[in-house]
């Protein structure tokens, strides 16, 4: 695209280019309507000059079928124009939505984590609209505003050039005013969507915990916090609208100087004798007809601005690089080899925090059960995310069968090793389909297997309860240990490799919880197992227990020799009893 054009036009060309076949076909509809706008003028100059005074019955019926087909087929050439841009641009959304996920669910936990839900969901929404809007509304009038301005001033010169001379200095003037304008126009259009999307991002929020606001007597705050967005999106739109007013004036004084010089200089040669009132008044439905769409303008430009910002906040987010990237010659792990694991003087710290973790060398034998227990902020989630690559180490590394894990497909890796927080995420289908989840070819027996290790016995067959029991959004038809039960037996299904339960059993209490780990430990008697949990009775029994302090694996052992001779451990048993 040529420079001449504007940033974000140019960064649209390539997603509307496969739709240019319907453009083509729209813009040549709009400008046969354009053309037949012509017929009405001309038509009426006859009507005036020849037809009346001649008394010609014949010809006053050609004149009037002229003048009815020039508005019967704009209309209809308008129209199916607007259909051709309207499927063409309906694909471009569909596409830029599409683009759009695809590169949101490429985006790391390092992004994720500190966005809000809101604030990733409004650009499918309003920014889009009003790109669709530009394609399948705006752009046509643009479009039909610069052939209009086009034919109608060929054809004006035709009638009369002398007045067409004195139209033409109305055009840099308007010109003028649209640059002095336009880089406000833009600024404040920006604040506009800035605005919308912090009430968007806070909406999604205070809905999403709308009961817990509830309980704990923050309605009048959060009402109180809304207002205040809302204000500050209605003060952006109010300083939009106020500049756009005096652009709008400002054009309409240039338009409404040049209608008033077009109809005193016209009757002035209608007077000597050098125009005809039908070319006077056909010019005068020419002029009409160029200062319509150019009337229109300031609210065409505007509109255009948002876009513009639609367009920018978009491509914003596409400039996001993933935290986490997958190398181009990464391979899958080797299936075949052991998976030791090897943590070589790996050092992170999250992003605007202090806290830094370190761990210079930790090795894990493969098929090992080892839990990872220590103060809050010791850094133990840390650890099982580095593992899972949810976040790249900043320094050393992270080995699985010797390779490290960012020369690894993040496929593989996903296949291989799996996470669970302490909140599993459940989707709003049955129990069988979020079981099957990454694993649709699972049978039926497959499932009955998971649910009895995860003892969730009610969904299994003869009970009242079904796997085509629907969990509503949210999951609020469970209880939280369902929750982290449903989200286990998911696990399970695909028998992970390195399975990493970061208080996946937090909800359950001790007891329940050590049944359930003593029941993975022997549904997935080849896989490593690492545990987080705070809870030590219900994980002493596993092999190997590392004690995490700022950071820091500070003890590593068996529970029996760490209770003996490690003083911060035994204080940690100590305060886990109390706890």
């Amino acid at each position: 695209m040529p420079n001449l054009f504007p940033p974000e036009l140019r960064w649209l060309f390539p997603k509307v280019k496969p739709q240019l076949l319907s453009h083509a076909a729209s813009f040549l509809c709009l400008t046969l309507a354009s053309l037949l706008a012509l017929v009405t003028p001309f038509s009426i100059r006859w009507l005036i000059d020849s037809i009346l005074p001649a008394r010609d019955a014949h010809l006053l019926g050609i004149a009037i079928g002229l003048i009815f087909v020039s508005y019967q087929g704009r209309a209809m050439l308008s129209g199916l124009g607007g259909y051709f841009t309207f499927r063409a641009t309906q694909a471009t959304a569909f596409a830029l939505r599409t683009t759009l996920l695809h590169h949101l669910d490429s985006l790391s936990a390092d992004y994720l984590d500190r966005t809000s839900v809101g604030e990733l969901l409004y650009p499918f929404e309003r920014p889009i609209d009003e790109i669709s809007y530009f394609g399948s509304d705006l752009l046509p009038s643009i479009l039909r505003a610069a052939i209009t301005t086009g034919v109608t001033l060929s054809a004006m010169a035709i009638l009369s050039p002398l007045l067409t001379l004195i139209v033409f200095p109305l055009v840099p003037a308007f010109v003028a005013i649209r640059q002095h304008y336009r880089s406000r126009i833009a600024s404040q259009a920006d604040r506009v969507q800035m605005a919308r999307s912090r009430f968007s991002s806070f909406l999604e929020e205070h809905l999403s915990a709308l009961l817990q606001i509830q309980l704990l007597r923050q309605t009048e705050a959060q009402e109180g916090r809304a207002q205040e967005l809302l204000n500050s999106a209605v003060s952006s739109q109010d300083t939009l609208y106020k500049t756009s007013a005096y652009f709008s004036a400002l054009s309409n004084l240039t338009i409404v100087s040049g209608i008033a010089g077009i109809l005193a200089c016209g009757s002035s040669m209608v007077f000597h004798g050098r125009l005809t009132i039908g070319t006077l008044i056909a010019f005068y439905s020419l002029l009409v007809q160029l200062f319509d769409p150019l009337s229109t303008a300031m609210e065409m430009y505007a509109r255009a601005q948002r876009t513009f910002s639609s367009i920018r906040q978009i491509q914003c987010v596409l400039e996001i690089s993933p935290g986490v990237m997958e190398h181009r010659h990464a391979r899958a792990l080797a299936s075949d080899s052991a998976w030791d694991i090897a943590f070589q003087d790996v050092s992170f710290r999250y992003r605007q925090r202090s806290e830094v973790i370190r761990i210079p060398k930790l090795e894990i034998r493969a098929g090992e059960r080892i839990a990872i227990v220590g103060p809050n902020g010791a850094g133990k989630s840390t650890l099982g995310k580095l593992l899972a690559r949810l976040y790249d180490v900043q320094s050393g590394a992270i080995l699985i069968g010797g390779r490290d894990i960012r020369a690894v497909t993040l496929a593989s890796l996903r296949l291989s090793v799996c996470y669970l927080g302490a909140q599993p995420v459940l989707f709003h289908r049955s129990i069988a389909e979020n079981l099957r989840i990454g694993g649709s070819e699972s049978s039926g027996d497959d499932l009955e297997r998971v649910l009895r290790v995860v003892a969730l016995t009610k969904y299994l067959d003869g009970c009242p309860a079904s796997l085509e029991e629907c969990i509503q959004p949210g999951a609020s038809n469970l209880s939280n240990g369902e929750r982290q039960r449903v989200a286990i037996a998911r696990a399970l299904l695909h028998r992970p490799r390195i399975l990493i339960l970061d208080e996946t059993t937090s909800s359950l209490d001790p007891g329940s919880e050590e049944t359930i780990l003593r029941a993975i430990d022997r549904a997935l008697p080849d896989s490593t197992l690492l545990v987080v949990s705070h809870r030590l009775p219900s994980i002493s029994w596993m092999g190997r227990i590392l004690l995490m302090r700022q950071g820091q694996i500070v003890a590593d052992g068996n529970h029996s020799v760490l209770k003996g001779a490690n003083g911060f451990y035994a204080e940690f048993l100590a305060s886990a009893a109390l706890g």
